[in-house]
């Protein structure tokens, strides 16, 4: 006779292998940038693309300026930037990924809520881009919020994926405590 115990441990083992397994898909792209700031105070972002680690980077508009350095007690990330009219972090894809979710998580601290623009851009072989369609996702103060993407499989001629958060207008000042990608 099965007890409620053995029915809630099975549960809890179910659950916990359910997790494990999500956590093998998960990038946790806050901690891939956090890892350009060893052994330096603060990384200044250029304008255009600038690639903190494999698996993410960070786009400005020109003429601006922007850095970031680790939050007060090593909450996070901390951005400060001139005034950005945009700015997008990007995760980077496998090219061969099959049809699957992509899941963002974050936790932020931000002024006042924010509103973000999620999206697949496609890199092709004949060195054009090709970006899905937007999914608002708003980021609260200091909340954590959750973004859902479906994602097609990659055609042949796809060099390159990355899903890109266009944060509208952000702050002059923000952190961003968590911000991960899983995709199932």
């Amino acid at each position: 006779m099965t007890t409620i115990y053995d029915s809630a441990v099975r549960s809890f083992e179910a659950a916990a292998a359910v997790l494990m397994s999500l956590q093998n898909q998960r990038t946790n792209l806050a901690a891939e940038a956090g890892r350009a700031l060893d052994g330096r105070p603060k990384v200044l972002l250029s304008e255009g693309y600038n690639s903190l680690a494999r698996d993410v980077g960070v786009c400005i508009p020109q003429d601006t300026r922007a850095e970031f350095a680790r939050a007060e007690g090593d909450d996070g990330l901390e951005f400060r930037t001139s005034g950005l009219e945009w700015m997008t972090i990007e995760g980077q894809l496998p090219r061969d990924l099959a049809a699957a979710t992509c899941y963002l998580d974050a936790s932020v601290a931000f002024p006042m809520p924010a509103v973000a623009d999620v999206f697949l851009r496609e890199f092709k072989r004949d060195g054009s881009v090709a970006d899905s369609l937007h999914q608002e996702w708003t980021l609260g103060m200091d909340a954590a919020s959750v973004c859902c993407l479906t994602l097609e499989e990659a055609g042949d001629d796809i060099s390159a994926r990355r899903i890109i958060i266009h944060l509208r207008q952000p702050p002059h000042r923000f952190v961003i405590r968590t911000l991960a990608l899983t995709v199932i």
